[in-house]
């Protein structure tokens, strides 16, 4: 595991946090900035068979009090960044929740261009998300990681040696009728692969027949001037359940809504089962960007790592992906 992200909540002495996985031995502790290393037995305490760290007393780590987290929510683009801390650590056993497998029969084009080492034109359509928002490159800190899209176009060059050529068209604040209405950009850009990622901002008032309405829609539209496009539907990150808890139905729906969708050139990276499976292990403060509704790096890359895997084989797929 690299680079797993932890929040501390808690007074200044010994608070806890969980990992995705039981540590065997940890191989770096620092800040999410990169700037200070933290020791074993000095800073911090590992209980390997409770998956769990232990902040110690006097540690150097960052440490939020309980009543001080809500206030952070949305305060600043480096509000949670800057008190958050990284762990990368071996561990025994592998990932048990859903795996997402490579599309060889859902994006057949797409997936013989990479293996041919063909240039590729990739379009991405979103909100804040997509547009980066919370990544530290985004925000401009270090290690000033840059966001999902980049990744992805990065992680199929180091993959298959194919030139990517990503136009991000997400912009904040947007919905899939927003999408929909500015598909003609997605068209300027002639693109063989399109990645749509909405849902954040709909679930405010959209059911999911409305969002999939609109993401079908947009597809229809693209395929009209580029029969051959093939497109990565991603259904939504989780938000802040304790933000606004009316809206939590609506992600699972929006999920199985846009994986009626998959088919021959569409394929669904099911993002809202991962982030599922995050929140059985982990507290949400952990990998967020604004502790509402952004990833932060760890977060980034882990849509990267779902979109990836259905695009790389998995024996490319370890070291596309591994930082």
């Amino acid at each position: 595991m690299y680079d797993e992200s932890i929040f501390f909540i808690g007074a200044d002495g010994a608070s806890s946090a969980s990992l995705l996985f039981a540590p065997e031995r940890v191989l770096s502790f620092h800040d999410a900035r990169r700037e200070t290393t933290f020791e074993e037995g000095r800073d911090f305490e590992v209980r390997r068979d409770e998956r769990t760290v232990v902040r110690l007393p006097g540690s150097r780590m960052p440490c939020t009090p309980a009543e001080d987290v809500a206030p952070l929510i949305c305060a600043d683009d480096d509000a949670f960044h800057r008190r958050q801390v990284e762990v990368t650590y071996t561990h025994a056993g592998g990932w048990d929740g859903p795996t997402p497998r490579c599309g060889d029969e859902a994006l057949p084009g797409t997936i013989r261009r990479l293996r041919a080492a063909e240039p590729v034109r990739v379009a991405l359509t979103g909100d804040s998300i997509s547009e980066g928002y919370n990544a530290s490159g985004f925000i401009r800190v270090p290690p000033y990681q840059a966001a999902y899209g980049a990744l992805v176009a990065a992680g199929l060059e180091q993959a298959y040696g194919s030139p990517i050529e990503l136009h991000n068209f997400a912009v904040a604040g947007w919905t899939s009728d927003h999408g929909l209405a500015d598909v003609e950009r997605v068209v300027s850009a002639n693109p063989q692969l399109v990645i749509v990622a909405y849902g954040m901002n709909d679930a405010s008032y959209a059911a999911p027949a409305e969002l999939a309405g609109n993401v079908s829609a947009l597809i229809d539209q693209v395929r009209r001037t580029s029969p051959d496009a093939e497109f990565v539907i991603v259904s939504p990150m989780l938000p802040n359940p304790e933000a606004d808890p009316r809206v939590m139905p609506r992600f699972p729906a929006y999920r199985d809504a846009l994986t009626r969708l998959s088919g021959r050139g569409v394929a669904l990276a099911d993002v809202t089962t991962l982030w599922t499976q995050l929140l059985a292990r982990k507290a949400y403060y952990d990998f967020t960007g604004n502790g509402l509704n952004h990833p932060n790096d760890f977060g980034h890359r882990l849509h990267a790592q779902v979109i990836l895997a259905l695009l790389v084989e998995r024996d490319r797929l370890t070291a596309a992906t591994a930082r």
